[in-house]
């Protein structure tokens, strides 16, 4: 496995490189604007096949973004450089990868990201200001990665079905666009005196989140579809085996999403 890894670094690495090809290097010279210009074609045809209403296209390519070399280190990259909670660790205990690692990830994100197993969650109690406190369940960096390329083949195909005012949780969007949208409907000039809002609030959103719900409205092929539900049930409470998504996951919040679209068909959740 070792060799093919490098035989792919090397394929990667710019032309006159030197020294080890696994290491700090290999890793930043890898051609990252053309994963991003390569990914985002795919999520562009992904969201114009599932508005067009052909789904059976738009799983056909949610397949080619899971066998994406793109995808995959873009993943990789995410949740080891950039994610705000990059340094939490799983039940593995590992913090961070090394240059190396992440080179074995991608290969092993290669061979089984369509029969992905998920491990079990870290389980870390966050204070709440009324003196309760929430469990944050955290997945390895591992699962990690496969769930933020399972969120790149998930998120165009529901992006299309999601409501045009629906703010939380979506790419591109953000509680100023939500805002605007009040401010522009509430001013006087369109007689806002007049409008009322309602306030709403979804008591244990993530952990009362029906799973059957889920996988019958899922818009993806069966190996990403089995790979959800595996990670849904790694992250079950025992009281409720049905119900819930760690909210420490990179696809938690998508997966509210689409689960908060089932409550209405123009329900919002923010």
């Amino acid at each position: 496995m070792i060799r093919h890894i490098e035989k792919a670094a090397r394929s990667l690495a710019p032309a006159g490189g030197a020294g080890s090809l696994l290491n700090s290097e290999s890793w930043k010279n890898l051609p990252w604007k053309k994963f991003r210009k390569d990914l985002f074609r795919l999520q562009k045809r992904v969201w114009k096949a599932v508005r067009a209403g052909d789904r059976q296209k738009a799983r056909s390519l949610q397949k080619l973004i899971l066998r994406s070399q793109a995808a995959r280190f873009l993943a990789i990259r995410q949740v080891t450089q950039l994610n705000v909670g990059k340094k939490t660790a799983g039940i593995d205990g590992k913090l961070a990868l090394t240059f190396k690692e992440r080179f074995e990830l991608e290969e092993k994100l290669r061979l089984k990201a369509n029969n992905w197993k998920h491990k079990g969650l870290r389980e870390i109690p966050i204070p709440k200001k009324d003196g309760t406190k929430r469990i944050l369940k955290v997945p390895t960096i591992s699962d990690r990665a496969w769930q933020a390329i399972a969120k790149y083949a998930l998120e165009p195909a529901h992006e299309a079905t999601f409501h045009a005012r629906s703010y939380g949780f979506r790419p591109g969007r953000s509680a100023h666009c939500a805002q605007k949208h009040l401010f522009d409907n509430l001013c006087s000039r369109v007689n806002g005196i007049s409008k009322r809002i309602i306030e709403l609030d979804i008591k244990k959103c993530f952990d009362r989140i029906n799973h059957s719900s889920i996988m019958e409205n899922l818009i993806a092929p069966p190996g990403l579809k089995l790979g959800i539900f595996r990670c849904l049930k790694a992250g079950t409470n025992v009281g409720f085996p049905d119900q819930g998504t760690p909210q420490g996951g990179v696809c938690s919040p998508l997966l509210a999403n689409i689960a908060g679209r089932l409550f209405g068909r123009k329900s919002i959740v923010v």
